[in-house]
Parts: C-alpha cells; structure tokens; sequence
C-alpha cells in the first residue's frame, strides 16, 4: 500500500488490486480515441506503469518505467494540475518540448491522483500518436471522476490495511495479556500455597521452641533439630521470594537491558560458586566448550539467570548412581550461535518434555524447589528472541540447548 516511504511494489499491487481499473482505461481510450492509457505511479525520481491500455503497441507494460524527466508527469506531480494537449504542432506552450518529441506524440492528457490526504500518488493519462479532442467538458468530467474513484480506493485500501495491521496487533497484545494474566494466575496460586507452607510450618516449629524453651532441662539438641527444620523452611520460603521476583524485575526491565559480549568461562566460574553447595554435596564435575571464535551478544543480567538455572536443575536433578558431569557448550551452528547444557542425571519422560518450560511445573517433586528455573530461563530466552529445545532421555541425562 501507499506509505511515506514510497514503497513501490506495494503501490503498484495496490492499483492492481482495483477490480475497475482495467474496464476503466478501455472506456478512457473510446471515449477519447487515445491509442494509450494508463495509470502511472510517480515520485520525484520514478515514473512507474501499475496498470496499462496498449491499443497502439507502444511497447509499455505493468511494472516497467520511463525515466521521468522525460514525460509530463513529472511537472504535474510540481503543480499537480492537469496537461491536456490536442494537437502538439498547434499547442504554443508543447510544440517544443522534448516529452512529444521523444515519444512522437500529437495528443496528450494526464489528471493528477491525489489522496484525501493531499498525498500525490501519480498520474491517470492517455496517448496517441494523432491529435484528438480532449479539451471538452465531457473528457474533462471523465478524467476528473475517475481520478477521484482511484483516489477514494487507493485511500479505502490503505485505511482497510492499517485497520488490519491494528486488528493484529491488538490479537498479538490480547494474546500476551491473556498469558500474562495466566501467568498472575499461577503466581497468585503459588503465593497461596508455595509460601503457605513455610510460614505455617516456621510458625508450628516456633510454638514447639517456645514451649522447649520453657523446659527446666533444655535439650539442646532438640532445640538444634528444629533452628535447622526452622532454617530449611525459611530457605524455601526465600527460593519461591527470589524466583517471583526475577519474573518480576524481568518483566518491567525487559527494555532498559542492553546486549554486550559474554565472557562464558569467566561467567561459568562466578555461578560455580554461587552454586558450590550442591557441587560438593555431589563431587560434580562442570566442563566448557566455548569455540574460540564464536562470540555471544546478549544482556549479562539475562544470560547469567539462564545460566545460573540451568546449571542449578543439572545438580538438582543429579542421578543418585553417579558422579554428575555437566557439560557447557557455545558453539556455531548453522550461522546460529547455540548455547547448551547436557547432563547425566534422571532425565525426562518424552511424554514431559513439552511442559518442562511451564510456570512451577515439577517431575522430581523428591527435590527442594518451586519449578520456576526452566520457566525463567523461558522467558530469558524469548527477551532476546531466542528459541529454547530440550532434549531428554529417562534415566540418562538432559540436554537444554538456547538458539540465539
């Protein structure tokens, strides 16, 4: 369709999209006698044919171009009134000038089209190589009404265009808000459960205190037993807090993160450490491949969470027969970078495999947590345009791999 940027394809489509168009230049060449008729996209440096009536084998077909300083058009597009010419030998202000000479014509008439918005679009106009009447009311009113018709449904096209666009992207929008008010949905569950269960068993776990406390032989070690049961619920009860609040911070500053080079083995280090718990609980081993010239763009924030997840789930999800390997590859495939994480632990069900990335979805429910990484690293991935696989075999090991 018409646009600012002057695209000319979809300007041509859209005069061919015109059902009338062609009856209308058959009517413009008995009316008037011409041999030629057309409608013409112009700009100030294209002259482009959208629609053509050759009676006379003038030799210009739909699409094809004049160079525009050499036809008329080109100063009706400045002073975007019509040229009607009868007889070029006889016309003081044609008979000299180079566009007739070019192209032998004797008769010439061109109207421009101008939208309702005052946008000129280009011209309707007619040849012929023998003069001919044209400068009479009844060719004039012709002219004059079909420029208008053209006007009217090139504008009727474009505002049916932008009303689709609008339609789209009100779907795409609804479609987001109503995962998003799922997604709320989800978190408002979780707070009524997940965060219910902590805090009823941390207020339980004080009233037995309180009451060990009042004792006359205080037995520590009972007292010991339920400060760790105490520690353990408050520890889930902030694992579900922190993983609420990266969705969270994720959402409402999604725009302001800005893509810089990752440095994998450095970042790789940093999250070992802050994961170092489980990897001496386990004796885990953790290994890179980085391909020395593949480099990955992406906000910091963002992949340290992917990875930070993903490397956690891999420990977590340990088999309990064998010493854990995990495996961190970067590499170039196909002209795409993909990110990956392979591990040897339970693995998942091919059944499962499709719902691993839903919001607090859990297979191993014998491991602490809120089945909210995967789920996060989703929603990393999908920021930066990504696209996230998983590849799973029970009781083998699972590969998660991020396409970027």
């Amino acid at each position: 369709m018409i646009s600012s940027n002057n695209n000319l394809l979809q300007d041509l489509e859209a005069i061919q999209n015109i059902s009338f168009v062609p009856n209308m230049l058959e009517f413009i060449c008995q009316v008037t006698g011409m041999g030629f008729a057309a409608v013409a996209r112009v700009t100030p440096n294209k002259w482009i044919a959208c629609s053509v009536r050759d009676e006379v084998q003038f030799g210009l077909k739909a699409g094809e171009e004049l160079p525009i300083t050499s036809t008329l058009c080109n100063e009706i597009q400045d002073h975007r009134r019509p040229i009607i010419i009868d007889n070029v030998a006889l016309d003081s202000a044609y008979k000299h000038h180079h566009t007739p000479q070019i192209y032998g014509l004797q008769s010439y008439i061109s109207f421009p089209i101008i939208l309702k918005n005052g946008t000129f679009f280009g011209t309707l106009c007619a040849i012929h190589s023998k003069p001919a009447a044209l400068n009479n009311q009844k060719v004039v009113d012709t002219f004059t009404m079909f420029a208008e018709m053209l006007s009217f449904h090139l504008q009727s096209q474009d505002l049916l265009e932008r009303s689709y666009c609008a339609t789209v992207e009100l779907q795409n929008k609804n479609t987001v808000l109503t995962k998003a008010n799922n997604d709320l949905d989800s978190i408002v569950y979780t707070a009524a459960h997940d965060l219910k269960s902590p805090i009823t068993n941390i207020e339980s776990l004080v009233e037995v205190l309180s009451y060990s406390m009042e004792q006359e032989n205080l037995n520590r070690a009972e007292i010991n037993q339920i400060i760790g049961l105490m520690k353990s619920s408050l520890k889930s009860f902030y694992t579900t807090i922190q993983d609420l609040t990266t969705i969270i911070e994720a959402d409402t500053s999604k725009e302001q993160e800005t893509a810089e080079e990752i440095p994998l083995l450095e970042l790789v280090e940093t999250v070992k450490w802050d994961l170092q718990q489980l990897i001496d609980e386990s004796q885990a081993k953790i290994e890179v491949n980085a391909a020395e010239n593949v480099m990955l763009h992406y906000p910091r924030k963002y992949f340290r969470s992917i990875l930070y997840n993903l490397l956690n789930n891999a420990l977590k999800y340990r088999s309990p027969v064998r010493t854990p390997v995990v495996l961190v590859a970067l590499l170039q495939v196909e002209g795409k970078i993909h990110f990956s994480v392979t591990d040897n632990g339970l693995g998942i069900a091919e059944d499962q495999q499709d719902k691993v990335f839903t919001l607090f979805k859990r297979f191993h429910n014998h491991v602490e947590g809120s089945g909210l990484g995967l789920y996060i690293v989703k929603k990393m991935v999908e920021y930066g345009n990504g696209q996230i696989q998983v590849n799973s075999t029970l009781d083998q090991g699972t590969t998660i791999t991020v396409i970027f």
